[in-house]
């Protein structure tokens, strides 16, 4: 069965699991239990499989001389549409401006777990290198530094390398059937996490007490995945490179495995493998887009930060931001998610937290428990309009390098 009916087939389970059996207390011992265990197997596989992609494709890349314009791509696809991204969400607040009800004071503390970015260049290099598979589980920073440094070496320009250029793309191929096996296990995975989910956020009340700015969201989701991405696809591509629809259609399953897992990792593994596998992305281009899509591309949470900072910045003055300080929100909100990749699961946190540090620090303490109440809906929304920006850039990146990648219905996941 195809995983664009499985998927959703899974959260629809998840959902009624919720409501039927939600409170039982042998049900959610049972979740507590197994949905650690799946999101572990969802990423179980990942690092090495991005180790082995990277290197492959960097060999790959350098035998046809397409490295420069590989690269070239798919940075200028993440800077470009994270700031067109950023802005959007200024001029969706704009046209209809909401604030964001701060309730307080409040008792608790919250200490932001944030990463310390004064260590940021020991991921980039350490005394071993074999020490750089082992130096983060919440990045592939570390191991694509690995991967460039094999695969530079690795470009089969001497009959003596030949052999093993073959071996590691034989092995490449090894690694995209592991992910295509995970991909489609991942619908049983998806099932338990999207059952906690559910039963975990209280999604009716929290719409209840910031409908607006729900409403301004969703208008967000409609207009990224709806307008930005697929004109932005086809204007890039010179509207050659496939109907742009068709490429987030053929990559939803993972876009949802991404939003309810809440982690950019695990949604990396069906990313790789649906790419591929239904939008015939070429494993050359695949192997390097993905993985640094990963920490550059995150224009959805650059434009959900901007709309959530604006609405907080109203709230607090009681009045419309001028357009100076929303052109500053947008601009930091767009920076700021260069490094947000590096705090998963509270990006929107992160990045809205920095931006207030730039202008009005004093607020920090009133405004962040709010967002942390709302965080699990900012964040479902973000990251799935992230996954659609990787969807595309990795789509993007291969129709530079070659143009005809249609994929056989039948042939599709």
């Amino acid at each position: 069965m195809k995983t664009r009916i499985t998927y959703p087939i899974a959260i629809l389970l998840g959902f009624a699991a919720s409501l039927l059996l939600g409170g039982w207390a042998p049900y959610e011992s049972f979740l507590s239990t197994i949905v650690p265990v799946v999101k572990l197997l969802g990423i179980f596989v990942l690092f090495p499989v991005v180790f082995t992609l990277f290197m492959a494709a960097v060999a790959s890349l350098r035998r046809y001389k397409d490295t420069l314009i590989v690269f070239s791509s798919t940075i200028f696809w993440a800077l470009f549409t994270t700031l067109v991204l950023s802005f959007a969400g200024m001029a969706l607040f704009l046209a209809n401006p909401f604030g964001i009800g701060i309730k307080g004071p409040f008792t608790t503390s919250y200490q932001s777990n944030f990463f310390d970015f004064s260590t940021l260049l020991k991921m980039f290099f350490s005394e071993n290198a074999f020490s750089q598979f082992t130096l983060s589980n919440t990045t592939l920073l570390p191991i694509m530094v690995v991967a460039l440094f094999f695969g530079i070496a690795l470009r089969p320009d001497k009959e003596a390398l030949r052999p093993a250029y073959v071996v590691v793309n034989s092995f490449a191929e090894v690694m995209m059937r592991l992910t295509r096996i995970i991909t489609i296990v991942g619908a049983l995975f998806l099932l338990f996490i999207s059952a906690e989910w559910f039963g975990t956020w209280k999604v009716t009340t929290l719409f209840k007490t910031n409908l607006s700015l729900f409403i301004g969201l969703a208008l967000a989701v409609v207009a990224a995945l709806g307008m930005l991405l697929p004109l932005l696809f086809g204007l890039f591509t010179r509207f050659k490179g496939g109907n742009p629809y068709r490429i987030l259609f053929r990559t939803f399953p993972a876009l949802l495995a991404t939003g309810f897992s809440g982690s950019m990792l695990y949604g990396t593994t069906p990313l790789l493998a649906l790419s591929q596998k239904n939008n015939g992305v070429r494993k050359r281009a695949l192997g390097i887009s993905v993985p640094l899509l990963t920490i550059l591309g995150r224009g959805g949470s650059a434009l959900v930060s901007t709309m959530v900072s604006l609405g907080l910045l109203y709230t607090l003055q009681g009045a419309l931001p001028s357009i100076q300080i929303m052109v500053f929100i947008a601009l930091g909100s767009a920076l700021f998610s260069l490094g947000a990749a590096f705090s998963p699961g509270i990006e929107i946190l992160f990045i809205v937290l920095m931006v207030f540090k730039g202008f009005q620090a004093s607020a920090i303490s009133v405004i962040e428990p709010q967002i942390i109440l709302l965080l699990p809906i900012l964040q479902i929304i973000a990251i799935i309009i992230d996954a659609a920006v990787i969807a595309y850039g990795t789509a993007f990146s291969s129709r530079i390098i070659s143009t005809d990648d249609s994929v056989p219905q039948e042939q599709m996941m």
